[in-house]
């Protein structure tokens, strides 16, 4: 129990440092940001730090589902392993492996936040969302958080030019909005939940 804590208290930690030093941010919406779970948090996806963003918006330790290959490289394994994340494939066994223990964790009252577009956005655009989204909520009492990063778009660790890395920063502590959206139903489609991210995307008039 003891050594859970200290794991989840340096994830945090890490989450919250990252963040401070990259980024300037704002967070709209807080109100709607779950204190603990159980919750299923939908986002919108632009870089590979997405993660750490909201990792630092809460105490409780934010546990994602993250594409499988990138779980299995060496040098990140630990650190995914320390922060409890899920591994995803898109292979059907893996999905529907990934899908339960995502609910296992629901049931026991954590907060899991899923990256629904699936993969990063090359054009900084929206993309249409997986219905893994709603096989995870399904039937369980954990309200869907919709939630929408902006700004990212325009950092160096986006796609914008083509390509993730190389690119000189424009800015330090590149500013950045994280929006919350109210809590929705567990039996929202993807569609309404995209539909919502996507009405916070215009609140905020930015990528």
């Amino acid at each position: 129990m003891i050594a859970a804590r200290l794991s989840e208290l340096l994830v945090g930690t890490t989450f919250r440092l990252v963040t401070r030093a990259l980024f300037r941010v704002r967070v709209l919406g807080r109100e709607h940001a779950p204190t603990d779970g159980p919750a299923l948090l939908v986002s919108n996806h632009l870089t590979h730090l997405d993660a750490f963003l909201i990792g630092a918006c809460f105490e409780p330790l934010v546990r994602f589902l993250v594409w499988q290959p990138y779980y299995e490289l060496k040098l990140l394994t630990w650190g995914f392993r320390l922060a409890q994340a899920i591994p995803i494939w898109e292979r059907p066994h893996s999905a529907a492996e990934a899908i339960g223990r995502a609910r296992r964790e629901l049931e026991r009252g954590h907060i899991i936040c899923i990256f629904a577009e699936g993969s990063i956005s090359r054009t900084g655009d929206l993309l249409p969302f997986k219905r893994g989204l709603e096989a995870i909520a399904r039937d369980l009492n954990a309200p869907i958080v919709p939630v929408h990063l902006a700004g990212l778009w325009e950092s160096m660790f986006s796609f914008k030019g083509g390509r993730f890395l190389g690119k000189r920063p424009r800015r330090w502590r590149h500013p950045v909005v994280i929006s919350f959206g109210p809590p929705m139903p567990a039996s929202s489609t993807a569609h309404e939940v995209r539909q919502a991210v996507e009405q916070l995307r215009q609140t905020v008039g930015a990528r």
